[in-house]
Formats: structure tokens, C-alpha cells, sequence
């Protein structure tokens, strides 16, 4: 137990500091899928390997911060920083329930366009096991990036190089992680711009919430689950429908960041939150 300590001190103590943080992540999900191996001595699908060893790796991500904020900046209360307990249970609910009324908002604007051409058909299917897999998605997703993302890694970034590079180079990673495929180059261009400003958007919601990261939470799931949601079973997107409407088509799905309206209103949201921002505005 030693041993592990001393070599995790000596990781997260690296020289210059930016390269335990850019390996940090890709090492525990190494370490991750190492430890799914084992499990397809127990039959489980090599389709499910992916989302168990990721699994391994939030777990392991959860288990190590604690400890590297300690070693590397002498900070005990992480969570407290990270801005998961920055607030009481109340008002922590009552942030994360305005991030989800800001996702309803946001994804209502980014379709107005998409409701008023013939592109779009109503089916009304509903199903539980939909609901329930859409809510699952959407609190692990917003909960694991954006605890990723806006609260350590701009924290990381923020302490060795101030906020406005941090709010930019989180931005720029997180719409770079994500995996594209089987889409034009344009399409591709749209996703990560989508993504970018998103990023920017979320990091600057925190900082308006004095580095709460309920309401970043509640946006950044609720996006993910309403989309998943309304698109299986409750719409249908023809695949014709052009990506500056609804966004590129991704396994038949389309994603709504990437469209023209989603940009320029990120762009927008981005500016009004920068200048409602106490740091002023960075632009």
C-alpha cells in the first residue's frame, strides 16, 4: 500500500505539472479496461467491455481526486472545490432542476427551425423502459463529464494558468473526445463547434454559480436525456433533414449541437454569460 502511495505521489507531482494531467485520465482508463478483461471469462459481451471498463475508470477517477488535490495543491475539501458540495441539499436540487428547465429551453430553440419544415414526423410512442434509459443516460453522462471536465479539469487549469486559458482548453479537449464518425468533414467541423461552445458555456455557468456544478449538471443531462428521449419513440427525424437544421446524423440519430441555430445561439448565451460573470467579460 506504500508502494502504491509513493508512486502516486511521484505521478501527480510530475515536472512541468501538464503531464500528469494529460496522462492522468488516459492511464486510469488503461487501468480500467485491464480490469474489465477478467469478465469475459464470465461471458459478457466484448460490446459490453467498453462501457464496463469506462465505468472502472470514473470509479477510479472518483477514488483518486481526493487524494490528488491534496498531494498537488494541498486542498482537502475537493469536493467542496470541485463544487459538488458547495451549497446545502436543497439548493443544490434547486440548481440542478434549473439546469434541466435550461435544457428544455435550449433544445425548444435549437428546433424551432426544425418544427417548421416538413422534415420532422410526431409518433407518440411512448415507453417506461425508454424513460428510465434516458434518465440513466442523462444523470451518468452529465454527472461523470461534467465532473470531469468543469470542475477538475478547469480547476486543474485554472490554478496553473489562470481562468481564462482554462476556459478555453477544457472547451477545446471536451470537443475534441468526442468520437465522429461516418459524416462529412463539415458535419465534423459543426459537431466541435457545437461542443466547444458548449464547453465554454457550462464553465461559465459555473462561474456565475460561484463554482456550483449542479446547474452545469442538470443542462449538460438533460440535453443528453431529452434528445435520447424525444428521438426514440416520440419523433422522427428524416434523414434527409439538412445538418444545419437538426445537426449531423450520427447511428441514424441526429445531434442537435451541431446545427447552425445551436452555434450561433451558444455563441449568444456564451456572451451573456461572460459579461454576467463576476471575473468580467473574457472575450
Amino acid at each position: 500500500m506504500n508502494l502504491i502511495k509513493i508512486f502516486l505521489k511521484s505521478f501527480f507531482l510530475l515536472r512541468p505539472r501538464f503531464l500528469s494531467t494529460i496522462v492522468f485520465l488516459p492511464l486510469l482508463y488503461l487501468i480500467g479496461w485491464i480490469l474489465a478483461q477478467p469478465l469475459l471469462l464470465l461471458n459478457f459481451g466484448k460490446e459490453n467491455l467498453s462501457l464496463i471498463g469506462t465505468i472502472f475508470t470514473f470509479l477510479l477517477f472518483i477514488f483518486l481526486i481526493p487524494y490528488w488535490f491534496k498531494v498537488r495543491w494541498s486542498i482537502k475539501n475537493s469536493w467542496t472545490t470541485l463544487g459538488l458540495n458547495k451549497n446545502n441539499f436543497l439548493q443544490n436540487i434547486f440548481d440542478f432542476s434549473k439546469g434541466i428547465l435550461f435544457s428544455i429551453v435550449l433544445i425548444t430553440l435549437i428546433l424551432i427551425p426544425v418544427l417548421q419544415s416538413n422534415y420532422i414526423t410526431w409518433i407518440g410512442s411512448f415507453s417506461s423502459d425508454i424513460l428510465l434509459n434516458s434518465i440513466l443516460l442523462g444523470l451518468g453522462i452529465g454527472i461523470a463529464e461534467e465532473l470531469i471536465f468543469r470542475a477538475w479539469f478547469l480547476e486543474e487549469l485554472k490554478m496553473e494558468y489562470g481562468i481564462k486559458i482554462a476556459i478555453f482548453t477544457q472547451a477545446l479537449v471536451f470537443s475534441l473526445v468526442h468520437p465522429v464518425s461516418n459524416t462529412s468533414f463539415r458535419n465534423i467541423i459543426g459537431l466541435r463547434l457545437g461542443w466547444f461552445f458548449l464547453g465554454i458555456l457550462l464553465s461559465l455557468v459555473r462561474i456565475k454559480d460561484k463554482g456550483s456544478l449542479w446547474k452545469c449538471i442538470g443542462i449538460h443531462g438533460g440535453l443528453v436525456c431529452i434528445w435520447f428521449f424525444i428521438n426514440h419513440g416520440l419523433i422522427k427525424i428524416a434523414d434527409n433533414t439538412p445538418s444545419f437544421l437538426a445537426g449531423p446524423f450520427t447511428q441514424n440519430v441526429s445531434n442537435p449541437i451541431g446545427s447552425l441555430v445551436a452555434i450561433i445561439i451558444l455563441i449568444f448565451l456564451c456572451i451573456f454569460y461572460s459579461r454576467k460573470s463576476n471575473n468580467g467579460s473574457i472575450f
